[in-house]
């Protein structure tokens, strides 16, 4: 897939209350995280209680939308029919440049190591949320 792509294949994703704001950010081309305003620990974006101090008084931030990949594989069975016509694709744990870790999809193929460089590029299902995917970056095809 090209990374060019503005509208993805996949199954629409679809914000609610607690979500809203991580994807109106990637709509505009910005990934979100979580900080803790107790203790200033940096989250992953489905966080809603800090992993340092426990406290659920957290805020977003825009990350650098730049990270590594931790491991990765390539589904070949889909999991369920609505992703048959999608294999074989590459999923992913990436760690953001700012630390938290994502579960994510990588656009054009697969890493040659753990800790190859990625940044975010911005997809929308036809009817759905722009969301945040992961390219590989130069030299670590």
């Amino acid at each position: 897939m090209s990374t060019d792509e503005t509208t993805a294949t996949w199954p629409d994703v679809r914000s609610d209350a607690k979500s809203q704001e991580f994807f109106a950010a990637a709509e505009a081309g910005e990934l979100r995280i979580r900080r803790c305003t107790d203790c200033a620990a940096l989250l992953a974006p489905e966080s809603t209680t800090c992993l340092e101090c426990y406290s659920t008084e957290l805020e977003w931030i825009t990350a650098a939308g730049t990270g590594t990949v931790v491991t990765w594989t390539v589904v070949h069975r889909a999991p369920s029919p609505a992703f048959a016509a999608l294999v074989p694709y590459t999923v992913a744990v990436v760690e953001l440049t700012e630390g938290p870790w994502l579960y994510t999809r990588l656009a054009d193929g697969v890493p040659d190591r753990a800790g190859a460089p990625v940044r975010a590029v911005y997809l929308q299902a036809s009817g759905g949320e722009h969301y945040p995917i992961f390219t590989l970056t130069e030299g670590s095809l």
